[in-house]
């Protein structure tokens, strides 16, 4: 089935050529993990925002691929508003501080890449392997915190498709892809080697502008789930069985 891009005018301007993978979406995945179901009754709220207790307004299911030269990340999030008010579309306006796309509907990516658990990884020193990775709907990617901070389009990027609209919900496709680097991995790991690395995943959900209105992760605690990387879940990637 081909999906509908979303803004499909303005994604082709900001979004060509972002790809890691010479500049087309991956193909070809060794591996793939389940797909993970986060909802109003099995998430966790980051209490810096409200919730609610419809999966219509706010829920999502996402799964991690394994590709030759990275990851790649995808998720069905379910929304009934979408708004887009804090994250102009503009590349600029994205490495200033007039972009706040945390304030938006978006999907959010966090790794721990050196499985070191940190509890608050933002407190760290020096370069951290993993961090924050933010899709907006309308296509804005900014990554902070992280490997590549501000990197969208160099060592990650994505893209967003309205897959199909349903009564009270609209239905959104995001697609990210990343680097080895964003793990701290230097090289490719070998075809037929695992990979384990911790993650994180949620979706912030604005109703009527300004601040978003809630935020659901698939793990953590209400403080800082964003941040304690103890809380990760951890997920390992099989490799190919030698030939």
């Amino acid at each position: 089935m081909r999906h509908r891009p979303l803004l499909p005018i303005l994604l082709s301007g900001l979004l060509a050529g972002c790809s890691l993978f010479r500049g087309e979406e991956p193909d070809g995945v060794l591996d793939a993990t389940d797909w993970f179901e986060v909802t109003p009754s099995n998430g966790v709220w980051d209490e810096e925002y409200g919730r609610t207790s419809d999966p219509q307004s706010c829920s999502f299911r996402f799964r991690v691929l394994r590709e030759t030269e990275g990851l790649v990340v995808e998720a069905i999030v379910r929304d009934d508003v979408v708004v887009t008010d804090d994250s102009p579309f503009s590349a600029e306006a994205v490495r200033t501080a007039a972009c706040k796309p945390w304030n938006d509907d978006t999907f959010q990516c966090y790794f721990d890449g050196d499985l070191d658990g940190s509890p608050d990884a933002r407190s760290q020193k020096g370069t951290v392997w993993g961090g924050e990775y933010v899709l907006t709907a309308n296509g804005v990617g900014m990554s902070d915190h992280s490997s590549c901070p501000g990197g969208f389009g160099q060592k990650w990027g994505g893209r967003v498709y309205v897959t199909r609209e349903e009564a009270n919900a609209c239905v959104l496709d995001y697609r990210l892809w990343f680097s080895w680097a964003c793990l701290g991995l230097p090289r490719p790991p070998a075809p037929e080697a695992d990979v384990t690395f911790g993650f994180n995943a949620c979706v912030h959900d604005d109703d009527d502008g300004g601040r978003a209105d809630r935020a659901l992760y698939w793990k953590g605690t209400p403080a800082m789930p964003y941040s304690d990387e103890s809380k990760f879940q951890r997920i390992t990637l099989k490799g190919r069985a030698k030939k």
